[in-house]
């Protein structure tokens, strides 16, 4: 049918030829037939859903032929009735205000919307233009003055998708917990199976792990963007077959898939959620709510690589800044002001960033760090390191003093959950006491604006634990960049990567000395 050709395509706007005007006759005896206008909607690209819509379309030309009238327009979308900005509706409302039609064919108000705002809204401009409304169930129709309940029908529809909502969020969160993707779309690289994240048997996981290698390297986001727009490289649209995606890479692009846990095996979701069932605003959710499932599915990205992305953007001061061209820049720092050193090309080295922009006032750290000379005592240094490394003893005290460190960061969250449940307990009291009029509004208002203050207090601290015990879960650490580090020595010079993998900063002091920090050596 070249109907079922024209609803192929989402959200779209369908002018139907007019039938033979001999099954039209004079409507109502007047001079001019009524011109009828259809909306079907669907909430889904769903097979069946597609279906719903043909079943619609059948209905709304039965019953133009039953009471001779023409149907001049039809407008179909797939989207949820919640929702003010359907493109079908929207056409649908501007023709309407342009007079185009007489009367406007639903099978039921919640076709045309499920948002009693919205509703409303409608009515009142067909009631402005002249034109009636009539829904198949038998619910609304304006011409046999049918609207009494127009009201209800809009409430009722508007809670049906509150309620819907609320189970379809809290069905979410059971599969999330039961480590299921439960998302619109899988991260680029992987497809979902029953929710299982799998990897793509194709090029994307390479794309990812050649995005965090590349940004590891010095490469900016957008210059990361820029060359796989040259390669021609599918978009994460292109691959989901989004309608009109583009085949343009962006800054933001790159940020969303260098900041995503799911490369490196973990599930993290329900972070943000719709303010209401009529709004497509979202809101961050409590970190207590979101949902994290470690290990879930094959990684692309190690934990280890992952990890030291993070720590490069979170050192950013502008998160879409990433490392420049200069290997030590974001690493060396003013050991005096602590601001970063920049690199001065007549100068063949680094600069106190903050000497420069403020002069001698600011601080006076005039000492010149040459590239080269750095990159040698780095090297010499982890030659060293893989000598101390190799050695079972010292292997031993290093999975020992971690095993220690995670076992008190343990306790503290043991400690600050504790004090949490007491604040809630505390809090709940005071309101059983303000409920029997033991204590007085003003008082339990007080009492509950600091209990709130504490246990906001005490989740940031459990948050902050939170971070620091997984910085040292791994007591097998040592061990693991005892190889990494046999790897990379091989190499006779520092690359951005080994020194982003292995060095959390460089400072120098205006006496001329370096402090090499290590990640390895904080345990």
């Amino acid at each position: 049918m070249s109907l079922t050709k024209s609803l192929n395509t989402s959200e779209s706007v369908n002018t139907i030829p007019n039938p033979p005007t001999s099954q039209y006759r004079i409507y109502n005896g007047g001079d001019r037939v009524m011109r009828c206008a259809v909306y079907a909607r669907v909430s889904t690209e769903q097979d069946s859903q597609k279906k719903s819509i043909g079943n619609q379309l059948d209905m709304f030309h039965s019953y133009a032929i039953e009471n001779d009238w023409q149907i001049v327009k039809t407008y179909t979308d797939k989207q949820s009735g919640t929702k003010g900005n359907r493109p079908g509706l929207k056409a649908l409302i501007a023709d309407a205000k342009a007079g185009l039609f007489d009367v406007i064919l639903a099978k039921e108000l919640s076709r045309l919307a499920r948002n009693g705002g919205l509703s409303y809204e409608l009515r009142d401009i067909c009631q402005a233009n002249n034109i009636h409304i009539i829904c198949l169930d038998n619910s609304i129709n304006t011409i046999k003055g049918n609207v009494q309940n127009f009201g209800l029908y809009a409430w009722l529809y508007e809670s049906e998708s509150e309620n819907s909502s609320r189970r379809n969020k809290a069905a979410k969160r059971v599969k999330a917990g039961r480590g299921l993707f439960v998302g619109s779309n899988p991260p680029y690289g992987y497809y979902s199976d029953g929710g299982k994240l799998k990897i793509r048997n194709d090029n994307t996981p390479n794309i990812v792990r050649r995005i965090f290698s590349e940004y590891l390297e010095g490469n900016g986001m957008e210059a990361i963007a820029k060359n796989l727009t040259a390669d021609n490289i599918p978009t994460p649209s292109q691959v989901a077959k989004k309608t009109n995606a583009s085949p343009l890479w962006h800054s933001s692009t790159i940020k969303n898939i260098l900041n995503n846990k799911h490369y490196c095996g973990d599930l993290v979701q329900n972070q943000t959620e719709t303010i209401s069932v009529t709004s497509i605003k979202r809101r961050v959710v409590d970190e207590e709510n979101v949902t994290t499932q470690e290990n879930t599915h094959e990684p692309i990205i190690s934990k280890e690589t992952f990890d030291t992305v993070a720590k490069l953007l979170k050192g950013k001061t502008r998160t879409s800044t990433a490392p420049k061209k200069h290997i030590f820049t974001n690493v060396l720092y003013c050991e005096n002001c602590h601001k970063g050193m920049w690199y001065r090309a007549n100068q063949k080295g680094y600069r106190c960033g903050g000497n420069l922009k403020h002069s001698d006032a600011f601080c006076r750290n005039r000492v010149v760090i040459r590239e080269k000379e750095l990159i040698h005592v780095i090297l010499e240094d982890l030659q060293q390191v893989f000598k101390c490394i190799q050695d079972d003893t010292y292997i031993k005290n290093i999975q020992d003093k971690l095993k220690k460190k995670k076992l008190s960061i343990q306790k503290e969250i043991t400690i600050v959950e504790n004090e949490i449940k007491d604040c809630r307990l505390r809090k709940k009291s005071y309101l059983d006491f303000y409920a029997d009029q033991v204590i007085g509004r003003e008082e339990f208002m007080d009492v509950r604006k600091l209990a709130d203050q504490k246990i906001s207090e005490l989740v940031n601290t459990k948050t902050e634990l939170q971070q620091k015990l997984e910085e040292c879960s791994n007591e097998n650490y040592a061990v693991d960049l005892g190889s990494k580090l046999k790897e990379f020595l091989f190499l006779k010079d520092l690359t951005p990567q080994l020194l982003h993998t292995l060095v959390e900063k460089v400072t120098c002091n205006k006496d001329n000395e370096i402090r090499i920090h290590y990640n390895f050596l904080s345990v």
